[in-house]
């Protein structure tokens, strides 16, 4: 007996083949026409949700639209509410409303003097206090010699000096266009009394670190060394150069060391690192402009200012500009197209010198008993305070939820003069209607009339009774029987017309 007959043969799964999962190939490369038909089911069930998204979108933003559109503004109160209003609050409030309007022009002209000042770039200039020392190491007289014939050459050590060039903007706490101190306040209370007081001298407190560190405001450095003798030369590489690089941007100390054992003069070169850059002008058009250093903007804003000032614009062609002798020597034409001013002025746009700071490198013992920096006071260039004020307070938090408050507070007052005109308007209704009842109804009728033929778009017929043509021909006797034979006919032809 075969073992394997005890077995219940159950029924198998009837699966797919290995070739009946492959895809049909059709000829040509044609695309399977079930495929194709699912894909254009599914492009088309997106273009239809990316359809319904928009419209959803559109009624939203129309919905906002008519929030808006629906949202009172007006925040004045109804004419004529202070004879019916018991009190001095009308009177009241209209006066706040005169303050606030007043306040928001006053608001405004100095907010446009505020933008018209950042986009004029006015200078400013601070001090910029800048110390020079140097330390020396390995010099003759710090070395110690031994004694008796225990010298050897490699005992002796390279005299070396290190220049230490320090910078610092000089900022003062009461020199901030924000600062009000206490003393201020004290001045004021005994400015309201009789008897005036002895003012003590003022200190100015420094404001440490300051605003910006002293690598900002220079573009690059380089040391000449004058007078170098090649007999005491002990560094062959004595150039030194410093170039600002976004990582040096914030030093406020340079260092470079050397060798030498020599007292050394030294020049310290600093160019400048403004924005805009200014230049130098030439003789010319320093003359004609009056002023020595500006940038590209000044000297074509000065240049068409002396244009307007002297007439030389064409009657014609009011681009052309007649030249002057100042002009002439500027320009070396007898006219010019003024289009071409900012490229004609380069050429007497020259690069500002740049900051020299002498310096004697000292190595002998005398000096170094008592060292003593030198000191060195430069104006530097710096932005204008005004627009880093007005910036600070508009993009400050405390400014953004402060003017959110204030709009809140504008919309509900808003709110609540509106609620004001609709209740003087229904005290108006009652009132005149307990004065002529019939007559209130009556002009309350005609307006409702009015306005339900304005939303409906019909016109008015109105009342005929009162019409011209009703005391003419068409009220006659002929024509009302003319009228009546008309109906009569159609109601026998059964509503037909003849």
């Amino acid at each position: 007996m075969n073992p394997q007959m005890n077995y219940r043969q159950y029924a198998q799964p009837q699966g797919r083949t290995p070739q009946a999962r492959r895809p049909v190939a059709y000829p040509g490369g044609a695309p399977n026409p079930m495929v194709a038909a699912q894909q254009a089911a599914q492009r088309e069930q997106a273009a239809i949700m990316e359809a319904q998204a928009k419209q959803r979108i559109a009624a939203a933003d129309h919905q906002r639209a008519q929030r808006i559109a629906r949202k009172p503004t007006d925040l004045d109160l109804p004419d004529s509410l202070e004879e019916i209003v018991i009190g001095d609050g009308v009177q009241q409030y209209n006066a706040l409303r005169e303050a606030e309007k007043r306040l928001d022009a006053i608001m405004m002209r100095k907010r446009l003097e505020y933008m018209d000042s950042a986009s004029r770039n006015t200078k400013h200039f601070k001090t910029m206090r800048i110390w020079v020392s140097n330390t020396v190491e390995d010099q003759f007289w710090q070395t110690e010699w031994p004694e008796g014939d225990t010298f050897r050459l490699e005992d002796i050590k390279t005299p070396t000096y290190r220049v230490r060039i320090h910078g610092m903007l000089l900022e003062y706490k009461e020199d901030d266009i924000s600062y009000r101190s206490d003393d201020e306040d004290e001045d004021e209370v005994e400015g309201e009394s009789s008897s005036p007081k002895k003012k003590k001298p003022k200190t100015k407190t420094l404001i440490d670190p300051p605003s910006r560190p002293f690598g900002w405001f220079w573009k690059d450095m380089h040391v000449e060394f004058e007078g170098q003798n090649p007999d005491y030369t002990l560094d062959e590489n004595v150039t030194v150069n410093w170039k600002k690089t976004p990582e040096s941007a914030d030093v406020d100390t340079i260092y470079f060391k050397r060798r030498g054992d020599h007292n050394q003069n030294i020049t310290i070169c600093l160019t400048r690192d403004e924005q805009p850059e200014r230049f130098r002008l030439s003789k010319a058009l320093a003359d004609a402009l009056d002023m020595e250093e500006a940038d590209r903007a000044e000297v074509v804003m000065g240049l068409w200012e002396y244009v307007k000032f002297f007439n030389l614009q064409e009657d014609d062609e009011r681009r052309t500009i007649r030249c002057d002798n100042n002009l002439r020597q500027i320009f070396g034409t007898d006219t010019i197209f003024f289009p071409q001013v900012p490229e004609r002025i380069l050429a007497h746009l020259h690069p500002l010198p740049p900051v020299k700071l002498h310096f004697t490198i000292r190595v002998d013992e005398e000096f170094h008993k008592n060292p003593e920096p030198t000191v060195y006071d430069v104006q530097v260039m710096v932005e204008d305070p005004l627009r880093a004020l007005v910036i600070k307070n508009t993009n400050s938090p405390e400014n953004i939820a402060r003017n959110r408050e204030i709009s809140r507070i504008n919309d509900e007052i808003a709110v609540l003069m509106q609620a004001i005109r609709h209740s003087k308007a229904r005290w108006k209704f009652f009132t005149a209607m307990a004065k002529d009842p019939i007559g209130t109804t009556q002009k309350w009728l005609a307006s409702q009339k009015r306005d339900l033929s304005v939303i409906l778009g019909e016109p008015e017929k109105g009342d005929v009774a009162g019409l011209e043509f009703m005391t003419e021909v068409w009220d006659s006797d002929i024509v009302r029987e003319a009228v009546r034979y008309r109906l009569a006919k159609m109601d026998v032809g059964g509503g037909s017309r003849a």
